[in-house]
């Protein structure tokens, strides 16, 4: 039995053991998901397969891809799938930032633009299990650099595991990737997402970073530099957003839009707070006008007090009550009807009753979903294994291709050098015949004129006697050739002319 020590990480499953087949065992708390949903079994043999086998211990691969990224040479999708797959081996934290360096060096290069879907999942799994899921975090965030993203899969345990430690703000940090990224083909990955973004606005999280933000801003001083020019402000409402809040609303809008719920009233409910979350006054008051009060449907009373909130921070401020004066009536038009008919369109439902539906909606689906994901899971691996090992034969294929062209090519010439030297008096007429054929038929070649020599005069005289392109626009007295210098021109040219019309002569 061997046992794989780690000495600065701690990991989510700490026992960690090698098992007589050379797969792995792992023992550990029950997971939210359930730990049928991680796939172990094929994940493991997925780990121990022969081609990583065959890449050898993980230190000695990173610096060989490291090396050849600094010698520029080729790196394929294919050696960071398998540097991605050995990451769960790295034994401290320089190591791991080692490799985070030839992941960002690697994204400059052509072949960044082939990676694998097995190279995001093994990349963002082993981080997790080595606990490094803050870090993990900050390079999702940096796409450009590193272009590491989640899957359906990858997000779920990512979210799953802050879930269950209690991290509400990270989790919902990782389903704003999702909502980034607008993948909405996993219904369970929607509803975590859902129930992690509702978490975290009630968690009070958001509310203390506005506070902590606007004491920033009051103590920062103002400094006033020089610009040439002002940029115009652009902000498109998806990337560019910062805050917490808005990155909640959004994605509980994103979420709740695309997920299919057996409770439509409570879907719509969390679409309209989403869009308040999210700052949309205007499409929330025609939502809420159209989808709920004209169907008759109840909304929930935190809604309407966080809606009832806005407005009037809304109502306080001059420049923001101009702007939103149509949402301003709108909603004085609908507290009218909702305070004539209260009953018939609120509900007294709180925040924690609705968390709970979200969880119980998850559960259901988590009890359809899971059983597909976890098929489509096993069948990644084996599909995964597959294609590296298909890709390995390829990539030699390949090379014994191009060595045998290299070769041939070698050869090649080896044998026009001996056929020239062996064939040179037997075809010596048709040479002579061949400079005749070149439209020279009274000069022998060694009467023709060196070229190089005509071509270099000529780029010297046109360099230092003729005007620049820049000038040609302007009149011919600003840039004409002085009379001096007219004349030197003609001097130098005629002594050249004569030089080389005596060696001619001579040489006849």
């Amino acid at each position: 039995m061997i046992q794989i020590g780690f000495s600065i990480f701690k990991k989510t499953r700490p026992h960690r053991l090698f098992n007589s087949n050379g797969g792995f065992n792992w023992q550990g708390k029950r997971k939210f998901l359930s730990e049928s949903y991680y796939c172990y079994d094929q994940w493991d043999k997925y780990l121990v397969s022969d081609l990583v086998k065959k890449v050898g211990p993980v230190n000695q691969y990173s610096v060989s891809i490291s090396d050849k990224l600094k010698n520029k040479s080729l790196v394929t999708p294919l050696d960071m799938d398998l540097l991605a797959t050995k990451i769960i081996h790295v034994n401290n934290i320089q190591e791991l930032e080692f490799i985070e360096n030839i992941f960002l060096n690697f994204r400059k290069t052509q072949p960044a633009l082939f990676v694998r879907d097995s190279m995001h999942y093994s990349f963002v799994r082993n981080y997790i299990d080595l606990n490094q899921s803050d870090r993990l975090l900050q390079i999702l965030k940096l796409k450009y650099k590193y272009g590491i993203f989640l899957d359906s899969y990858t997000a779920n345990m990512l979210m799953d595991y802050f879930v269950k430690n209690g991290n509400y703000k990270n989790a919902a940090l990782a389903a704003h990737e999702i909502m980034l990224q607008e993948n909405n083909e996993n219904e369970l990955n929607l509803a975590a997402c859902l129930l992690t973004c509702l978490k975290c606005l009630r968690s009070g999280i958001v509310d203390d970073e506005q506070e902590e933000s606007n004491t920033e801003d009051k103590q920062q001083t103002k400094e006033k530099r020089l610009v040439y020019f002002l940029r115009k402000e652009f902000n498109d409402e998806h990337f560019d957003l910062k805050s917490i809040a808005k990155l909640c609303g959004k994605t509980i809008y994103f979420s709740s839009k695309n997920l299919k719920m057996d409770d439509q009233n409570l879907n719509k409910n969390m679409i309209l707070y989403g869009l308040v979350q999210y700052e949309k006054y205007d499409k929330a008051v025609e939502f809420w006008e159209n989808s709920l009060i004209k169907n008759n449907e109840t909304t929930y009373q935190f809604i309407i007090d966080d809606f009832k909130r806005v407005i009037e921070s809304l109502v306080a401020d001059e420049e923001k009550s101009q702007k939103f004066s149509d949402v301003i009536q709108k909603w004085n038009h609908l507290s009218q009807v909702l305070d004539s008919e209260s009953s018939k369109f609120t509900s007294s439902t709180n925040v924690e009753s609705v968390i709970q539906k979200v969880e119980d909606a998850l559960n259901k689906i988590n009890e359809k979903q899971s059983k597909k994901d976890i098929e489509m899971q096993n069948e990644l691996f084996v599909k995964w294994n597959q294609e590296q090992n298909n890709e390995l034969n390829q990539q030699i294929k390949n090379f014994t291709i191009e060595q045998k062209k290299k070769n041939i090519l070698k050869r090649l010439d080896e044998l026009e050098k001996q056929e020239e030297m062996i064939t040179f008096f037997e075809k010596r007429q048709e040479i002579i015949d061949a400079y005749y054929g070149k439209g020279f038929p009274t000069e022998y070649p060694s009467d023709i004129p060196i070229e190089p020599e005509e071509s270099i005069f000529k780029a010297k005289s046109e360099r230092h006697f003729k005007p620049w392109p820049k000038y040609m626009n302007r009149p011919k007295s600003s840039y004409g050739i002085s009379k001096s210098r007219a004349i030197k021109l003609d001097s130098l040219k005629k002594i050249y002319l004569t030089n080389s019309n005596q060696s001619q002569k001579n040489e006849n």
